[in-house]
């Protein structure tokens, strides 16, 4: 029913038969994915969605979902859905339908974030976020909702580094257009603090900022970088924003790439607890029903 995304697994085998090496090139297949090319009148380049439907997607046509749009689809995609189906089988979160922002896979993903996830132009090549945003709002957004069946009232963001960057600056961009922002690790160092200056520009002239928001960062990390996030967290909670539901998280013994998992289960969890499922999860029906 849909276009799949397709991971390839390389297999190295020494020594084997004909017969077994024409097996070396199978695929392993995420079901319920679609990778939709987009072409932004905003950004004036090309990107990809990657569209992750929930279970019930097919079986429920006139059903509308929450949506998650996710940051650096290109590499987080695998670990989200795998997170996803966790936490679903956990009846930690409700479902929901998760939109990946991508580009074409023989793009430098490297630049072009830097291109899109930065409000400042701190570097070359850098400081478009705000027409990034614009591409989500104006154009990925109305195409879920009128297409896929996502729901506007119910929009969550999450991204890590640069994308938690984006992520926080989207907060006070756009502070009624997300329901709950996710931003782990977020790149709070970026143009000597531009995260920490927004928040108190912010703040001179509002007192409310709504939504459910999660920071996270790993214990590990690289001291330049991390001591900046615990800043901003420090600096966020204190305004006590109106409207706020903030969960500053730190992991223990984890670096850079690998608070990823971690940072979107807490990160999920925490943005839909309100709609968390009622009754047991998977693993003690599952327990109940062979006694």
């Amino acid at each position: 029913m849909y276009r799949q995304l397709l991971l390839v697994i390389t297999v190295l085998v020494f020594g084997c038969t004909s017969a077994f090496a024409q097996q070396t090139n199978r695929q392993f297949v995420i079901q319920n994915t679609e990778i939709i090319p987009i072409h932004s009148k905003h950004t004036g380049r090309d990107h990809e969605l990657v569209i992750v439907y929930p279970a019930s997607y097919a079986s429920n046509p006139n059903k509308k979902y929450p949506v998650l749009y996710y940051l650096d689809a290109y590499w987080d995609t695998p670990s989200l859905v795998s997170t996803y189906g966790n936490l679903s089988y956990d009846r930690d979160i409700p479902e929901f339908i998760m939109v990946g922002l991508s580009y074409p896979s023989s793009t430098n993903y490297g630049k072009e974030r830097r291109i899109d996830y930065t409000f400042t132009a701190a570097e070359e090549n850098s400081g478009k976020g705000q027409l990034f945003l614009d591409f989500i709002q104006k154009e990925v957004a109305p195409l879920i909702e009128t297409k896929y069946r996502g729901e506007k009232t119910d929009r969550v963001l999450g991204g890590s580094s640069l994308g938690g960057l984006f992520t926080i600056s989207t907060a006070y961009k756009t502070p009624d257009f997300f329901t709950g922002y996710i931003a782990i690790s977020p790149a709070a160092m970026w143009d000597k603090g531009a995260l920490a200056r927004l928040d108190n520009e912010y703040a001179k002239q509002h007192k409310a900022l709504n939504g459910r928001m999660f920071i996270s960062y790993g214990t590990d990390e690289y001291k330049p970088f991390l001591d900046p996030i615990i800043s901003l967290q420090k600096q966020i909670a204190a305004r006590k924003y109106t409207g706020l539901e903030l969960l500053n998280y730190r992991m223990e013994g984890l670096d850079h790439a690998g608070v990823k998992s971690e940072g979107y289960a807490r990160g999920l969890i925490w943005v839909w607890k309100a709609k968390m499922p009622a009754g047991p999860g998977g693993l003690e029906l599952e327990i109940k029903g062979r006694q």
